[in-house]
């Protein structure tokens, strides 16, 4: 009786374990007559892992090379700009260099041959204050004159006011403490400044510079400047 109870029992139990068995097995197959590999897939994984390992490190090594163009283009614009700089720099020294040049050359042998007394340069630029500038002159003489030379300068500015015309000597725009003549005395040459201010509602057109020299045979030199080209107006206009 116990016998015959144990082998039902038994036969139900590798009916269990068999079953599911041969039903996998049975899948499998039917995938595998339908085309389907598990060595194949398998395949396919281990491929796909590969290329995109393959991928990620193509996308590192992009990025780096990006990384270095993007610094090198940097560095690049960096040292276009202190290449520009310097070459500024440059110009503006050889540009002082070339009219410090010329201002000696003058001096040494002046273009027109003259030798005498003359007026260099004439330059005016604002001050500090509305209406307010500064007067900057330089008179220069041929280096063959040995001997040194003396007198006063009067300057002028002539303009309108008002649509008149009006014509101001120096002692009407300096301050009070400025000179109505400008002495000079000197060899080679000399500069002089003098600081001035202009009426509301004046408008400048000319500046008259008369030079007399201080010895009685010595002739007056007179020269007239446009105000737009001895203040820089014309280029800022």
């Amino acid at each position: 009786m116990g016998r015959m109870t144990r082998r039902p029992l038994l036969i139900a139990g590798l009916a269990a374990v068999l079953i599911p068995a041969a039903a996998y097995l049975f899948f499998e197959l039917g995938r595998y007559q339908a085309g389907y590999s598990m060595l194949d897939r398998q395949r396919e994984v281990d491929e796909f892992v590969r290329v995109t390992a393959e991928q990620a490190s193509t996308i590192d090594e992009l990025k780096r090379q990006l990384a270095i163009l993007e610094t090198s283009r940097d560095i690049d614009r960096e040292t276009y700009a202190q290449l520009e700089l310097s070459l500024t720099d440059l110009e503006v020294k050889i540009q002082a260099q070339e009219e410090e040049l010329a201002f000696y050359r003058g001096i040494i042998s002046p273009p027109d041959g003259v030798a005498g007394l003359r007026i260099q340069s004439l330059e005016i630029v604002p001050a500090n204050g509305q209406q307010r500038y500064t007067l900057r002159l330089v008179l220069m003489q041929a280096i063959v004159q040995s001997r040194s030379v003396a007198g006063v300068v009067r300057v002028r500015v002539g303009g309108s006011r008002d649509g008149e015309a009006v014509d101001l000597a120096l002692e009407d725009l300096a301050d009070a403490e400025g000179e109505a003549e400008l002495a000079y005395g000197f060899r080679y040459f000399q500069g002089l400044e003098q600081e001035f201010r202009l009426p509301e509602g004046f408008e400048p057109e000319t500046v008259e510079v008369e030079v007399r020299p201080g010895e009685p045979r010595g002739e007056p030199l007179t020269r007239t400047f446009q105000w737009a080209a001895v203040s820089g107006a014309s280029e800022e206009d």
